[in-house]
Protein backbone atom coordinates (compact mmCIF):
# COMPACT_ATOMS: atom_id res chain seq x y z
CA UNK A 1 0.00 0.00 0.00
CA UNK A 2 1.25 3.48 -0.86
CA UNK A 3 0.90 6.50 1.42
CA UNK A 4 1.50 10.11 0.36
CA UNK A 5 1.12 13.52 1.96
CA UNK A 6 -0.16 16.82 0.61
CA UNK A 7 -0.38 20.28 2.15
CA UNK A 8 1.05 21.92 5.25
CA UNK A 9 2.26 19.53 7.94
CA UNK A 10 1.13 21.99 10.62
CA UNK A 11 -2.52 21.70 9.53
CA UNK A 12 -4.92 19.12 11.04
CA UNK A 13 -4.58 15.65 9.54
CA UNK A 14 -7.06 14.13 7.11
CA UNK A 15 -6.65 10.50 6.03
CA UNK A 16 -8.08 9.95 2.55
CA UNK A 17 -8.40 6.25 1.68
CA UNK A 18 -8.73 6.10 -2.09
CA UNK A 19 -10.96 3.71 -4.00
CA UNK A 20 -9.90 0.60 -5.91
CA UNK A 21 -7.90 1.75 -8.93
CA UNK A 22 -7.73 5.42 -7.83
CA UNK A 23 -4.38 7.20 -8.05
CA UNK A 24 -3.33 10.56 -6.64
CA UNK A 25 -2.21 11.45 -10.18
CA UNK A 26 -5.76 11.17 -11.54
CA UNK A 27 -7.06 14.65 -12.35
CA UNK A 28 -10.39 14.40 -10.45
CA UNK A 29 -8.66 12.91 -7.41
CA UNK A 30 -6.15 15.77 -7.41
CA UNK A 31 -9.03 18.24 -7.76
CA UNK A 32 -10.38 16.98 -4.45
CA UNK A 33 -6.96 16.80 -2.77
CA UNK A 34 -6.18 20.37 -3.87
CA UNK A 35 -9.49 21.60 -2.43
CA UNK A 36 -8.80 19.78 0.83
CA UNK A 37 -5.36 21.33 1.23
CA UNK A 38 -6.79 24.75 0.30
CA UNK A 39 -9.20 24.24 3.21
CA UNK A 40 -6.20 23.83 5.53
CA UNK A 41 -6.05 20.06 5.81
CA UNK A 42 -2.81 18.11 5.86
CA UNK A 43 -3.93 15.29 3.57
CA UNK A 44 -2.57 11.77 3.94
CA UNK A 45 -3.62 9.47 1.09
CA UNK A 46 -3.73 5.68 1.13
CA UNK A 47 -3.62 4.01 -2.30
CA UNK A 48 -4.96 0.46 -2.22
CA UNK A 49 -3.11 -2.34 -4.01
CA UNK A 50 -5.58 -3.68 -6.57
CA UNK A 51 -4.79 -7.40 -6.57
CA UNK A 52 -5.26 -8.75 -3.05
CA UNK A 53 -6.45 -12.01 -1.56
CA UNK A 54 -6.95 -10.90 2.06
CA UNK A 55 -8.57 -7.51 2.69
CA UNK A 56 -8.03 -7.49 6.47
CA UNK A 57 -4.29 -8.06 6.11
CA UNK A 58 -3.59 -6.17 2.87
CA UNK A 59 -5.95 -3.19 3.16
CA UNK A 60 -7.29 -2.78 6.69
CA UNK A 61 -4.18 -3.43 8.83
CA UNK A 62 -1.84 -1.10 6.87
CA UNK A 63 -4.39 1.73 7.14
CA UNK A 64 -4.80 1.11 10.87
CA UNK A 65 -1.04 1.17 11.43
CA UNK A 66 -0.63 4.40 9.49
CA UNK A 67 -3.57 6.10 11.20
CA UNK A 68 -2.18 5.17 14.62
CA UNK A 69 0.57 7.76 14.11
CA UNK A 70 -1.91 10.55 13.31
CA UNK A 71 -3.56 12.77 15.92
CA UNK A 72 -7.31 12.11 15.65
CA UNK A 73 -7.52 12.60 11.88
CA UNK A 74 -10.65 13.26 9.90
CA UNK A 75 -11.21 10.17 7.74
CA UNK A 76 -12.45 10.44 4.17
CA UNK A 77 -12.86 7.22 2.21
CA UNK A 78 -14.11 6.39 -1.27
CA UNK A 79 -15.63 3.14 -2.58
CA UNK A 80 -13.35 0.20 -1.63
CA UNK A 81 -11.52 2.67 0.58
CA UNK A 82 -14.80 3.00 2.47
CA UNK A 83 -14.95 -0.77 2.87
CA UNK A 84 -11.44 -0.61 4.28
CA UNK A 85 -12.16 2.33 6.60
CA UNK A 86 -15.37 0.74 7.87
CA UNK A 87 -13.39 -2.29 9.07
CA UNK A 88 -10.46 -0.26 10.43
CA UNK A 89 -10.10 0.69 14.09
CA UNK A 90 -9.21 4.39 13.83
CA UNK A 91 -9.54 7.08 16.48
CA UNK A 92 -11.06 9.54 14.00
CA UNK A 93 -12.40 13.06 14.46
CA UNK A 94 -15.04 12.51 11.78
CA UNK A 95 -15.74 9.77 9.22
CA UNK A 96 -17.07 10.58 5.76
CA UNK A 97 -17.76 8.00 3.06
CA UNK A 98 -17.99 8.60 -0.68
CA UNK A 99 -19.96 5.95 -2.60
CA UNK A 100 -18.99 3.18 -0.16
CA UNK A 101 -18.51 -0.30 -1.60
CA UNK A 102 -20.44 -2.13 1.09
CA UNK A 103 -22.21 -4.50 -1.28
CA UNK A 104 -22.26 -5.69 -4.87
CA UNK A 105 -24.48 -3.91 -7.40
CA UNK A 106 -27.59 -5.80 -8.56
CA UNK A 107 -25.84 -6.93 -11.77
CA UNK A 108 -23.41 -9.03 -9.70
CA UNK A 109 -25.82 -10.35 -7.13
CA UNK A 110 -26.41 -13.82 -8.55
CA UNK A 111 -25.50 -17.42 -7.63
CA UNK A 112 -23.00 -17.78 -10.48
CA UNK A 113 -20.85 -14.93 -9.18
CA UNK A 114 -21.06 -16.45 -5.70
CA UNK A 115 -19.78 -19.79 -6.99
CA UNK A 116 -16.93 -18.16 -8.91
CA UNK A 117 -15.89 -16.27 -5.77
CA UNK A 118 -15.34 -19.61 -4.04
CA UNK A 119 -12.79 -20.85 -6.57
CA UNK A 120 -9.38 -21.28 -4.85
CA UNK A 121 -7.34 -19.38 -7.40
CA UNK A 122 -5.65 -16.01 -7.78
CA UNK A 123 -5.63 -16.33 -11.58
CA UNK A 124 -6.98 -13.12 -13.07
CA UNK A 125 -9.61 -14.05 -15.64
CA UNK A 126 -12.74 -12.20 -14.49
CA UNK A 127 -13.60 -8.80 -16.05
CA UNK A 128 -12.73 -5.80 -13.89
CA UNK A 129 -16.15 -4.29 -14.50
CA UNK A 130 -15.21 -0.65 -15.25
CA UNK A 131 -14.78 0.04 -18.95
CA UNK A 132 -16.49 3.42 -19.42
CA UNK A 133 -15.51 6.78 -17.87
CA UNK A 134 -19.21 7.70 -17.62
CA UNK A 135 -19.60 5.03 -14.93
CA UNK A 136 -17.30 7.15 -12.78
CA UNK A 137 -18.53 10.62 -13.74
CA UNK A 138 -18.47 13.34 -16.35
CA UNK A 139 -14.98 14.53 -15.36
CA UNK A 140 -13.47 11.05 -15.35
CA UNK A 141 -10.61 10.52 -17.78
CA UNK A 142 -9.58 7.65 -20.01
CA UNK A 143 -6.49 7.26 -17.81
CA UNK A 144 -8.67 6.51 -14.79
CA UNK A 145 -10.31 3.64 -16.65
CA UNK A 146 -6.96 2.45 -18.00
CA UNK A 147 -5.59 2.22 -14.46
CA UNK A 148 -8.38 -0.13 -13.40
CA UNK A 149 -7.29 -3.76 -14.04
CA UNK A 150 -8.97 -5.39 -17.03
CA UNK A 151 -9.20 -8.68 -15.13
CA UNK A 152 -9.39 -9.76 -11.50
CA UNK A 153 -9.24 -13.05 -9.66
CA UNK A 154 -11.85 -15.12 -7.81
CA UNK A 155 -9.66 -14.63 -4.72
CA UNK A 156 -10.21 -10.86 -4.86
CA UNK A 157 -13.93 -11.31 -5.39
CA UNK A 158 -14.07 -13.76 -2.49
CA UNK A 159 -12.27 -11.54 0.01
CA UNK A 160 -14.49 -8.61 -1.00
CA UNK A 161 -17.59 -10.70 -0.36
CA UNK A 162 -16.22 -11.77 3.01
CA UNK A 163 -15.62 -8.11 3.90
CA UNK A 164 -19.19 -7.26 2.93
CA UNK A 165 -20.57 -10.10 5.04
CA UNK A 166 -18.60 -9.03 8.12
CA UNK A 167 -19.14 -5.27 7.76
CA UNK A 168 -19.38 -3.66 11.21
CA UNK A 169 -22.21 -1.22 11.96
CA UNK A 170 -21.42 2.29 10.76
CA UNK A 171 -20.35 4.89 13.31
CA UNK A 172 -23.26 6.81 14.79
CA UNK A 173 -21.88 10.06 13.34
CA UNK A 174 -20.67 8.85 9.94
CA UNK A 175 -21.87 10.71 6.83
CA UNK A 176 -22.08 9.41 3.28
CA UNK A 177 -22.27 11.01 -0.17
CA UNK A 178 -23.60 8.80 -2.96
CA UNK A 179 -25.51 8.76 -6.24
CA UNK A 180 -28.62 6.70 -6.96
CA UNK A 181 -27.22 6.25 -10.49
CA UNK A 182 -24.20 4.32 -9.20
CA UNK A 183 -23.63 1.07 -11.15
CA UNK A 184 -20.55 -0.03 -9.21
CA UNK A 185 -21.79 -0.36 -5.64
CA UNK A 186 -25.01 -1.37 -3.91
CA UNK A 187 -27.02 1.67 -2.85
CA UNK A 188 -29.26 -0.71 -0.88
CA UNK A 189 -26.26 -1.67 1.28
CA UNK A 190 -25.62 2.01 1.97
CA UNK A 191 -29.22 2.53 3.06
CA UNK A 192 -28.96 -0.47 5.39
CA UNK A 193 -25.93 1.03 7.13
CA UNK A 194 -26.89 4.70 7.44
CA UNK A 195 -30.12 6.63 8.04
CA UNK A 196 -31.33 8.92 5.28
CA UNK A 197 -30.56 12.08 7.30
CA UNK A 198 -26.84 11.23 7.10
CA UNK A 199 -26.83 10.42 3.37
CA UNK A 200 -26.21 13.21 0.86
CA UNK A 201 -27.33 12.42 -2.69
CA UNK A 202 -25.57 13.93 -5.68
CA UNK A 203 -26.15 13.82 -9.43
CA UNK A 204 -23.59 11.81 -11.35
CA UNK A 205 -21.71 8.54 -11.44
CA UNK A 206 -19.71 6.56 -8.93
CA UNK A 207 -17.14 9.23 -8.03
CA UNK A 208 -18.30 12.46 -6.43
CA UNK A 209 -15.00 14.09 -7.40
CA UNK A 210 -15.57 13.10 -11.04
CA UNK A 211 -19.25 14.04 -11.13
CA UNK A 212 -20.83 17.04 -12.82
CA UNK A 213 -22.23 18.17 -9.45
CA UNK A 214 -18.96 18.09 -7.49
CA UNK A 215 -18.76 21.87 -7.07
CA UNK A 216 -22.32 21.91 -5.71
CA UNK A 217 -21.36 19.61 -2.83
CA UNK A 218 -17.84 20.77 -2.03
CA UNK A 219 -18.88 23.23 0.69
CA UNK A 220 -21.01 20.59 2.41
CA UNK A 221 -18.25 18.00 2.17
CA UNK A 222 -15.74 20.36 3.78
CA UNK A 223 -18.21 21.20 6.55
CA UNK A 224 -18.88 17.53 7.26
CA UNK A 225 -15.16 16.75 7.46
CA UNK A 226 -14.90 19.41 10.16
CA UNK A 227 -18.12 18.82 12.09
CA UNK A 228 -19.60 15.47 11.08
CA UNK A 229 -23.42 15.45 10.79
CA UNK A 230 -23.53 18.94 12.32
CA UNK A 231 -21.99 20.20 9.08
CA UNK A 232 -24.96 19.05 7.02
CA UNK A 233 -27.38 21.73 5.83
CA UNK A 234 -30.75 21.85 7.57
CA UNK A 235 -33.47 19.86 5.81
Amino acid sequence: MEFDQFGDGDDPSLLFVLGWGNRTTHEPVRWLIDNLTAADWHVHTATLPVHVTNIPEEWVRPVERYAADLDEPAVLAHSAGSLTAAHADIDAKTVTYLSPFWGEPPSRQNPVVGLIAQLPTNRKFLPGGIDDPDMLGEYATAQQVADVPDNVSPALLGTMRDAHATLPPARHDAVCFCSLCDKIVSTRAIGQQLPSERIVLYDGGHELFSSRSREDHLETLLAVLDDGPDGLPAR
